[in-house]
Protein backbone atom coordinates (compact mmCIF):
# COMPACT_ATOMS: atom_id res chain seq x y z
CA UNK A 1 0.00 0.00 0.00
CA UNK A 2 1.76 3.30 -1.39
CA UNK A 3 0.72 6.29 0.22
CA UNK A 4 1.97 9.95 -0.18
CA UNK A 5 1.63 12.84 1.64
CA UNK A 6 1.36 16.44 0.66
CA UNK A 7 1.94 19.59 2.64
CA UNK A 8 -0.70 23.01 2.93
CA UNK A 9 -3.41 22.95 -0.08
CA UNK A 10 -4.81 25.61 -1.54
CA UNK A 11 -5.81 25.76 -5.06
CA UNK A 12 -6.55 29.10 -5.83
CA UNK A 13 -4.82 32.35 -5.28
CA UNK A 14 -2.66 33.22 -8.65
CA UNK A 15 -3.23 30.00 -9.80
CA UNK A 16 -6.27 31.40 -12.19
CA UNK A 17 -4.08 33.37 -13.75
CA UNK A 18 -1.62 31.25 -15.13
CA UNK A 19 -1.94 28.47 -17.65
CA UNK A 20 0.40 25.83 -15.58
CA UNK A 21 1.01 24.86 -11.95
CA UNK A 22 2.56 22.06 -11.93
CA UNK A 23 5.14 19.66 -13.96
CA UNK A 24 4.02 17.41 -16.11
CA UNK A 25 6.62 14.68 -15.03
CA UNK A 26 5.79 15.45 -11.14
CA UNK A 27 2.25 15.01 -11.37
CA UNK A 28 2.99 11.69 -13.06
CA UNK A 29 4.52 10.53 -10.11
CA UNK A 30 2.07 11.43 -7.99
CA UNK A 31 -0.57 9.50 -9.94
CA UNK A 32 1.78 6.71 -9.80
CA UNK A 33 0.43 6.06 -5.86
CA UNK A 34 -2.13 3.84 -4.69
CA UNK A 35 -3.62 6.73 -2.69
CA UNK A 36 -2.81 10.95 -1.76
CA UNK A 37 -3.25 12.53 1.33
CA UNK A 38 -2.99 16.12 1.95
CA UNK A 39 -4.07 19.36 4.25
CA UNK A 40 -6.93 21.36 2.41
CA UNK A 41 -5.28 24.73 4.11
CA UNK A 42 -8.51 26.96 2.80
CA UNK A 43 -12.52 27.55 3.03
CA UNK A 44 -13.88 26.99 -0.55
CA UNK A 45 -16.66 29.23 -1.42
CA UNK A 46 -17.57 31.33 -4.15
CA UNK A 47 -19.23 34.49 -3.30
CA UNK A 48 -19.52 33.70 0.48
CA UNK A 49 -19.41 36.20 3.41
CA UNK A 50 -16.15 36.30 5.10
CA UNK A 51 -16.50 34.41 8.97
CA UNK A 52 -17.31 37.80 11.35
CA UNK A 53 -15.14 35.96 14.33
CA UNK A 54 -12.30 36.27 11.51
CA UNK A 55 -12.66 39.34 10.38
CA UNK A 56 -12.67 41.04 13.97
CA UNK A 57 -9.31 39.59 14.99
CA UNK A 58 -6.54 38.80 12.48
CA UNK A 59 -8.25 39.50 9.44
CA UNK A 60 -6.62 36.85 7.40
CA UNK A 61 -8.75 35.34 5.42
CA UNK A 62 -7.68 32.68 2.92
CA UNK A 63 -9.98 30.97 0.92
CA UNK A 64 -10.38 28.97 -2.69
CA UNK A 65 -13.19 29.58 -5.31
CA UNK A 66 -16.02 26.33 -6.40
CA UNK A 67 -14.52 26.32 -9.81
CA UNK A 68 -10.81 25.98 -8.30
CA UNK A 69 -11.41 22.65 -6.89
CA UNK A 70 -10.49 21.25 -10.78
CA UNK A 71 -7.01 20.80 -9.59
CA UNK A 72 -7.86 19.17 -6.37
CA UNK A 73 -9.36 16.29 -8.93
CA UNK A 74 -6.23 16.63 -11.27
CA UNK A 75 -3.86 15.71 -8.22
CA UNK A 76 -6.09 12.85 -7.70
CA UNK A 77 -6.39 13.28 -3.98
CA UNK A 78 -7.93 10.60 -1.88
CA UNK A 79 -7.94 12.22 1.69
CA UNK A 80 -7.70 15.56 3.29
CA UNK A 81 -7.89 16.89 6.80
CA UNK A 82 -9.78 19.94 7.13
CA UNK A 83 -7.77 20.52 11.01
CA UNK A 84 -7.16 24.05 10.61
CA UNK A 85 -7.18 27.21 10.93
CA UNK A 86 -8.24 28.59 7.99
CA UNK A 87 -11.06 25.98 7.36
CA UNK A 88 -13.30 28.81 8.88
CA UNK A 89 -12.64 31.58 7.09
CA UNK A 90 -16.20 31.57 5.31
CA UNK A 91 -18.13 30.87 8.38
CA UNK A 92 -20.18 27.30 8.44
CA UNK A 93 -21.57 28.22 4.87
CA UNK A 94 -18.05 27.96 3.40
CA UNK A 95 -17.40 24.79 5.52
CA UNK A 96 -20.36 22.86 4.52
CA UNK A 97 -19.68 24.62 0.83
CA UNK A 98 -16.40 22.48 0.65
CA UNK A 99 -17.33 19.39 2.64
CA UNK A 100 -20.23 19.01 -0.46
CA UNK A 101 -17.66 20.02 -3.06
CA UNK A 102 -15.09 17.08 -1.55
CA UNK A 103 -18.27 14.65 -1.35
CA UNK A 104 -19.09 15.55 -5.07
CA UNK A 105 -15.44 14.51 -6.13
CA UNK A 106 -15.48 11.74 -3.91
CA UNK A 107 -12.19 13.09 -1.43
CA UNK A 108 -12.48 12.01 2.00
CA UNK A 109 -12.32 14.10 4.63
CA UNK A 110 -11.46 14.60 8.42
CA UNK A 111 -11.08 16.82 11.04
CA UNK A 112 -14.17 19.42 10.72
CA UNK A 113 -17.19 19.28 10.96
CA UNK A 114 -21.09 20.33 12.35
CA UNK A 115 -19.77 19.09 16.01
CA UNK A 116 -17.72 17.43 18.09
CA UNK A 117 -18.44 14.19 17.02
CA UNK A 118 -18.36 14.59 12.97
CA UNK A 119 -15.24 16.99 13.58
CA UNK A 120 -12.95 13.60 15.52
CA UNK A 121 -14.58 11.08 13.02
CA UNK A 122 -11.46 9.71 10.72
CA UNK A 123 -11.35 9.03 6.98
CA UNK A 124 -11.25 5.80 6.11
CA UNK A 125 -9.06 3.85 2.99
CA UNK A 126 -9.31 0.28 2.85
CA UNK A 127 -6.98 -1.97 0.33
CA UNK A 128 -6.10 -5.59 0.36
CA UNK A 129 -8.29 -6.26 3.57
CA UNK A 130 -6.51 -3.63 5.75
CA UNK A 131 -8.04 -0.23 6.78
CA UNK A 132 -6.09 2.96 7.49
CA UNK A 133 -7.60 5.67 10.04
CA UNK A 134 -6.74 9.02 9.09
CA UNK A 135 -7.05 11.68 12.27
CA UNK A 136 -7.50 15.37 11.18
CA UNK A 137 -6.96 17.28 14.09
CA UNK A 138 -5.74 20.84 16.00
CA UNK A 139 -3.54 20.11 18.94
CA UNK A 140 -4.02 22.44 21.79
CA UNK A 141 -1.17 24.54 22.39
CA UNK A 142 0.84 27.45 24.34
CA UNK A 143 -0.89 29.45 21.36
CA UNK A 144 -3.61 28.19 19.96
CA UNK A 145 -4.28 28.99 16.31
CA UNK A 146 -8.23 28.54 16.17
CA UNK A 147 -11.88 30.57 15.75
CA UNK A 148 -13.79 27.85 15.87
CA UNK A 149 -13.65 24.97 18.10
CA UNK A 150 -15.74 22.03 17.73
CA UNK A 151 -17.97 20.76 20.19
CA UNK A 152 -20.77 18.41 21.02
CA UNK A 153 -23.93 21.05 20.16
CA UNK A 154 -21.82 23.50 17.46
CA UNK A 155 -19.56 23.32 14.60
CA UNK A 156 -15.82 24.01 14.22
CA UNK A 157 -12.66 21.64 13.82
CA UNK A 158 -11.32 18.67 16.18
CA UNK A 159 -9.39 20.91 18.39
CA UNK A 160 -8.11 18.50 21.41
CA UNK A 161 -5.61 18.03 24.03
CA UNK A 162 -3.08 15.08 23.87
CA UNK A 163 -4.68 13.41 26.73
CA UNK A 164 -8.12 13.41 24.79
CA UNK A 165 -5.93 12.34 21.69
CA UNK A 166 -4.29 9.73 22.94
CA UNK A 167 -7.30 7.78 24.17
CA UNK A 168 -9.09 8.49 20.66
CA UNK A 169 -5.74 6.95 19.20
CA UNK A 170 -6.24 4.05 21.34
CA UNK A 171 -9.97 3.28 20.52
CA UNK A 172 -9.06 3.92 16.67
CA UNK A 173 -6.16 1.27 17.03
CA UNK A 174 -8.99 -1.27 18.55
CA UNK A 175 -11.15 -0.96 15.10
CA UNK A 176 -9.08 -0.21 12.44
CA UNK A 177 -5.17 -2.05 11.34
CA UNK A 178 -3.39 1.26 11.13
CA UNK A 179 -3.57 5.03 12.64
CA UNK A 180 -2.34 8.12 11.22
CA UNK A 181 -2.24 11.09 12.67
CA UNK A 182 -2.34 14.77 11.12
CA UNK A 183 -2.31 17.42 13.70
CA UNK A 184 -2.13 20.86 12.77
CA UNK A 185 0.51 22.17 15.02
CA UNK A 186 4.06 23.32 15.66
CA UNK A 187 5.24 27.46 14.81
CA UNK A 188 4.29 29.29 11.95
CA UNK A 189 7.43 29.89 9.82
CA UNK A 190 9.81 28.00 12.68
CA UNK A 191 11.94 25.47 10.78
CA UNK A 192 11.94 23.62 14.56
CA UNK A 193 9.37 22.11 16.54
CA UNK A 194 8.31 23.40 19.61
CA UNK A 195 9.52 20.50 22.80
CA UNK A 196 5.62 20.01 23.14
CA UNK A 197 5.57 18.94 20.10
CA UNK A 198 8.36 16.59 20.27
CA UNK A 199 6.92 15.00 23.45
CA UNK A 200 3.32 14.70 21.80
CA UNK A 201 4.49 13.38 19.14
CA UNK A 202 5.98 10.25 20.58
CA UNK A 203 2.46 10.35 23.15
CA UNK A 204 0.60 9.80 19.93
CA UNK A 205 3.00 6.62 18.73
CA UNK A 206 3.50 5.51 22.53
CA UNK A 207 -1.06 5.39 22.00
CA UNK A 208 -0.59 3.47 18.80
CA UNK A 209 -0.73 5.74 16.14
CA UNK A 210 1.66 4.19 13.20
CA UNK A 211 2.67 7.70 11.62
CA UNK A 212 2.23 11.67 12.29
CA UNK A 213 1.99 13.60 9.40
CA UNK A 214 1.83 17.54 10.49
CA UNK A 215 1.44 20.66 8.71
CA UNK A 216 0.73 24.68 9.66
CA UNK A 217 3.91 26.06 10.14
CA UNK A 218 4.75 26.62 6.10
CA UNK A 219 7.47 25.56 6.09
CA UNK A 220 9.33 22.38 6.12
CA UNK A 221 10.56 20.74 9.94
CA UNK A 222 12.99 18.10 10.10
CA UNK A 223 11.48 14.18 10.44
CA UNK A 224 12.20 11.96 13.24
CA UNK A 225 11.88 8.51 14.59
CA UNK A 226 10.45 6.60 17.55
CA UNK A 227 9.77 3.08 18.37
CA UNK A 228 10.73 2.40 14.57
CA UNK A 229 7.81 4.84 13.19
CA UNK A 230 8.06 8.27 11.70
CA UNK A 231 7.08 11.65 13.22
CA UNK A 232 7.48 14.49 10.49
CA UNK A 233 6.30 17.85 12.14
CA UNK A 234 5.58 19.69 8.86
CA UNK A 235 5.78 19.04 5.23
CA UNK A 236 5.40 22.42 4.42
CA UNK A 237 3.77 24.19 1.66
CA UNK A 238 2.25 21.95 -1.41
CA UNK A 239 0.58 23.60 -3.70
CA UNK A 240 0.11 26.91 -1.53
CA UNK A 241 0.70 30.30 -4.24
CA UNK A 242 0.87 33.40 -3.77
CA UNK A 243 -2.17 35.14 -3.02
CA UNK A 244 -4.02 38.57 -3.59
CA UNK A 245 -5.17 40.56 -0.68
CA UNK A 246 -7.49 43.20 -0.59
CA UNK A 247 -7.41 45.94 2.72
CA UNK A 248 -6.72 44.64 5.59
CA UNK A 249 -5.46 41.10 4.66
CA UNK A 250 -8.60 39.06 3.13
CA UNK A 251 -7.91 37.33 -0.16
CA UNK A 252 -9.58 38.16 -3.11
CA UNK A 253 -9.75 37.50 -6.97
CA UNK A 254 -9.43 40.38 -9.31
CA UNK A 255 -11.75 40.09 -12.29
CA UNK A 256 -9.50 40.65 -14.94
CA UNK A 257 -5.54 38.77 -15.81
CA UNK A 258 -4.36 42.77 -16.46
CA UNK A 259 -5.89 43.79 -12.61
CA UNK A 260 -3.47 41.19 -11.46
CA UNK A 261 -0.79 42.08 -13.43
CA UNK A 262 -0.86 45.73 -12.54
CA UNK A 263 -0.65 44.77 -8.17
CA UNK A 264 2.37 45.10 -6.22
CA UNK A 265 4.41 42.00 -5.09
CA UNK A 266 5.95 41.37 -1.27
CA UNK A 267 6.02 39.91 1.54
CA UNK A 268 3.61 41.36 4.31
CA UNK A 269 3.22 38.55 7.29
CA UNK A 270 1.80 39.18 9.78
CA UNK A 271 0.91 43.13 9.08
CA UNK A 272 -2.18 44.37 7.41
CA UNK A 273 -1.84 46.45 4.14
CA UNK A 274 -2.99 49.81 2.65
CA UNK A 275 -3.18 48.79 -0.58
CA UNK A 276 -4.48 45.44 -2.65
CA UNK A 277 -1.54 43.31 -3.41
CA UNK A 278 -0.11 39.82 -4.55
CA UNK A 279 1.09 38.73 -1.20
CA UNK A 280 4.46 36.92 -2.12
CA UNK A 281 6.21 33.67 -0.20
CA UNK A 282 9.72 33.87 1.03
CA UNK A 283 12.27 31.08 -0.84
CA UNK A 284 12.42 28.75 2.71
CA UNK A 285 7.95 28.68 2.25
CA UNK A 286 8.36 27.60 -1.75
CA UNK A 287 10.17 24.33 -0.36
CA UNK A 288 7.39 21.65 0.42
CA UNK A 289 7.60 17.89 1.07
CA UNK A 290 6.16 14.92 -0.32
CA UNK A 291 6.11 11.99 1.77
CA UNK A 292 6.44 8.31 0.26
CA UNK A 293 4.66 5.54 2.47
CA UNK A 294 4.43 2.17 2.49
CA UNK A 295 2.34 0.65 4.90
CA UNK A 296 3.18 -2.59 5.36
CA UNK A 297 3.83 -5.07 7.68
CA UNK A 298 6.65 -2.50 8.71
CA UNK A 299 5.83 0.82 7.78
CA UNK A 300 8.54 1.86 5.20
CA UNK A 301 9.29 6.15 4.70
CA UNK A 302 11.06 8.85 3.38
CA UNK A 303 10.73 11.95 1.77
CA UNK A 304 11.47 14.39 -1.64
CA UNK A 305 11.48 18.18 -1.65
CA UNK A 306 9.61 20.33 -4.05
CA UNK A 307 9.78 23.78 -5.23
CA UNK A 308 6.80 25.93 -6.42
CA UNK A 309 9.16 28.43 -8.31
CA UNK A 310 8.24 32.24 -8.60
CA UNK A 311 5.87 31.86 -11.34
CA UNK A 312 3.90 29.38 -8.55
CA UNK A 313 4.87 26.18 -10.92
CA UNK A 314 5.27 22.65 -8.83
CA UNK A 315 8.11 21.56 -9.80
CA UNK A 316 10.45 18.37 -8.04
CA UNK A 317 13.85 19.99 -6.09
CA UNK A 318 16.92 18.71 -4.63
CA UNK A 319 19.22 20.86 -2.05
CA UNK A 320 22.24 18.82 -0.60
CA UNK A 321 21.93 22.13 1.81
CA UNK A 322 18.35 21.36 2.77
CA UNK A 323 19.13 17.56 3.61
CA UNK A 324 22.18 18.45 5.61
CA UNK A 325 20.18 20.80 7.57
CA UNK A 326 17.40 18.33 8.07
CA UNK A 327 19.91 15.61 9.51
CA UNK A 328 21.51 18.33 11.81
CA UNK A 329 17.83 19.43 13.75
CA UNK A 330 16.85 15.42 13.45
CA UNK A 331 19.76 14.92 15.59
CA UNK A 332 19.14 17.96 17.89
CA UNK A 333 15.01 17.54 18.23
CA UNK A 334 16.07 13.86 19.82
CA UNK A 335 18.79 14.92 22.54
CA UNK A 336 17.18 14.28 25.78
CA UNK A 337 17.52 18.58 27.06
CA UNK A 338 16.18 19.73 23.60
CA UNK A 339 13.65 21.63 25.11
CA UNK A 340 16.72 23.50 26.87
CA UNK A 341 18.35 23.51 24.00
CA UNK A 342 15.67 25.18 21.81
CA UNK A 343 14.94 27.68 24.33
CA UNK A 344 19.30 29.26 24.64
CA UNK A 345 19.10 28.78 20.14
CA UNK A 346 15.98 31.16 20.71
CA UNK A 347 17.90 33.87 22.78
CA UNK A 348 18.20 37.14 21.24
CA UNK A 349 22.42 37.09 21.91
CA UNK A 350 22.88 33.92 20.03
CA UNK A 351 25.07 34.38 17.67
CA UNK A 352 25.32 30.58 16.21
CA UNK A 353 21.38 31.45 15.43
CA UNK A 354 21.79 34.22 13.59
CA UNK A 355 24.44 32.22 11.28
CA UNK A 356 22.12 29.26 10.91
CA UNK A 357 19.19 31.15 10.07
CA UNK A 358 21.35 33.28 6.86
CA UNK A 359 22.92 29.83 5.34
CA UNK A 360 22.19 29.39 2.08
CA UNK A 361 19.90 26.05 2.89
CA UNK A 362 16.67 27.61 1.28
CA UNK A 363 18.21 28.59 -1.85
CA UNK A 364 15.77 28.38 -4.92
CA UNK A 365 17.11 28.34 -8.33
CA UNK A 366 14.63 31.11 -9.82
CA UNK A 367 14.33 34.74 -9.62
CA UNK A 368 11.82 35.91 -6.95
Amino acid sequence: MKFLFFGDIMPGGVLPYQDKYIDEKMLKYIHSFDFRIGTLECSIGTNIAFDTSKMASTKSIVFARDEDMFRLQELHLDVVSLANNHAFDLGLTGMENTIRLLDNMGIKHCGAGHNLSEAKKPAIIEINNKRIAFIGCLLNSPRPVIFHKATESSFGVYQVDIENLEQNIRELKSQYDYVVVMPHWCEEHSFYPPAYCKDSGKKMIDAGADAVVGSHPHIINPVIKYKNKYIYFSLGNFLFPDKCMQVPRPMYYPKTREKYLSLKRMWTYPKNIIEPIVAVWKPKNRIGMMVEMDINKEIKSHYNLTCLTADNVLHPYSSIAVNLRMAFWALIIQLPKYEIIIRLYNHHYNLFRRIMDKLPAFNIPVKL
